[in-house]
């Protein structure tokens, strides 16, 4: 994993200054055509969610539906969650941030005896910079949250879930590592970017069918209002869930 992080940096390297060599040497079209490429390769790999440039992800299923819900554990609405699904007889799959499952191990321990599935979502989430983080701090962030979810659940993560789903050149070798697969989604509300819980639902609604892989939050204002309404859709619907991503 070190050699294919140190690889991957080197050739990105070499890549950047091919491209300022051809302009030092005159060649500034050629130098400017390589350096955008460059540029738009990674850039679209890393901040386009569900892109496979960079190595392979799960945004869907073949059948039935997935419900992943994101940045807990929180300790006003993981109880209420737990509570919801286990009303609609659901399993979902939770993605914890490592800081907020050392300070609330009791609300892990408790996803995992309510048959929920844990994935990892980063140590810290930096959601503004995880995009631009370099292979020691992707390692670092995965690697960590890693450690405290196993050691609280006595059970190592199999899934992985990328801060805002912007999986940078760097994670997939750090994944493999882990024995962790990335996950995307297909169907989303954008939840936490302050819509109503009305908006939100329409937005999901819009475009749930059977395969749906559903993105959804905790510690929002609307978390509670969300995960009933999509069960509540789901049913009406006939929908399934899956109880695990696999």
């Amino acid at each position: 994993m070190i050699l294919q992080l140190v690889i991957r940096s080197l050739l990105v390297l070499l890549l950047f200054g091919h491209s300022l060599w051809l302009m030092a040497q005159g060649h500034w079209l050629l130098g400017f055509v390589e350096n955008t490429g460059i540029v738009a390769f990674l850039l679209w790999g890393t901040l386009a969610p569900n892109s496979r440039f960079f190595g392979p992800i799960q945004s869907s299923l073949t059948k039935d539906l997935a419900l992943t819900i994101d940045d807990g554990p929180d300790p006003n609405d993981t109880p209420v969650l737990l509570n919801i699904l286990d009303e609609f007889g659901v399993k979902a799959t939770f993605f914890l941030i490592g800081q907020k499952a050392q300070q609330h191990p009791e609300l892990v321990r408790e996803i995992r005896d309510r048959g929920h599935q844990i994935g990892n979502h980063t140590w810290s989430h930096p959601q503004a910079s995880f995009w631009a983080s370099g292979p020691l701090r992707t390692y670092r962030e995965i690697a960590r949250c890693q450690k405290c979810l196993t050691e609280i659940t006595g059970q190592e993560p199999i899934l992985f879930r990328a801060p805002v789903g912007h999986s940078t050149f760097f994670v997939h070798p750090v994944l493999k590592a882990f024995g962790l697969r990335l996950i995307g989604w297909n169907r989303r509300g954008y939840d936490a970017g302050g819509l109503s819980a009305d908006e939100v639902l329409k937005n999901i609604r819009a475009g749930l069918q059977e395969g749906s892989l559903i993105l959804a939050h905790e510690a929002t204002p609307i978390a509670e209002h969300v995960i009933r309404g999509i069960l509540e859709e789901a049913r009406k619907r006939g929908y399934s869930f899956v109880a695990t991503i696999k």
